[in-house]
């Protein structure tokens, strides 16, 4: 699907991810699609999200749990995809973490972080950002504390009808950057709140953008 959209789009995608599950972490993902993963790594790329998902995991974690756990991902990354398919920005789920949480990442080469800061009638904020420099962040700007730079995400597209997408999109296109994220296990049949509509909502999605003169990048080629 992702193939499909990057090569009538130009679409570039970010996926970031989690270290394990059930029965399963990255130590076992096989390296024998390396050379792909390598090859396709000007439009995919990979990242760190968590460990796993449990519910806010960083919001209170210490300086050496992230970074050990952010570099378990890198490593196995850089292992089965190639250093070239590692991403240097990322998203961390739920979007949280401590002032030694946010040295962790860094040292890790994280110089970008994602997250969600809500609205002016419902804002909300990020990565223990204060509420004067979040109010500055979901208005579009990027802003750089320290070494790492902070964006919102503009649209979470699962959380939203098709129609509903095309109206959030209109009512921010005059922004020179619109950020767009999407959890991918709405697209499986057998998730509970399956989305047959998934790859609509990006067709959609993408064939807007393009139309209003947008092209799609890796946030962190925005920081350069």
């Amino acid at each position: 699907m992702y193939w499909r959209l990057h090569k009538k789009f130009g679409l570039k995608v970010q996926l970031n991810l989690f270290y394990r599950m059930e029965n399963f972490d990255l130590s076992q993902m096989s390296a024998v699609y390396y050379e792909e993963w390598k090859e396709n790594s000007d439009w995919l790329k990979l990242s760190f999200h968590s460990d796993l998902e449990n519910v806010k995991p960083y919001e209170s974690s210490g300086y050496d749990v992230v970074y050990e756990e952010c570099k378990r991902v890198h490593e196995q990354i850089k292992r089965f995809a190639s250093p070239a398919a590692l991403a240097n920005t990322t998203t961390i789920h739920y979007c949280l973490l401590t002032e030694s949480g946010l040295r962790a990442v860094e040292d890790n080469g994280v110089v970008g972080l994602l997250g969600l800061f809500g609205t002016n009638e419902k804002p909300r904020t990020s990565y223990d950002i204060d509420e004067g420099n979040a109010a500055r962040i979901r208005t579009g700007e990027i802003l750089k504390i320290g070494n790492i730079s902070f964006a919102s995400i503009d649209i979470i597209l699962n959380c939203y009808s098709e129609e509903k997408i095309l109206e959030q999109l209109a009512f921010i296109s005059q922004r020179d950057c619109i950020k767009v994220m999407i959890h991918e296990q709405y697209f499986y049949e057998d998730y509970f709140r399956y989305q047959p509509e998934f790859e609509e909502k990006l067709r959609s999605t993408f064939s807007f953008l393009r139309e209003n003169g947008y092209q799609s990048s890796f946030y962190e080629s925005l920081l350069l």
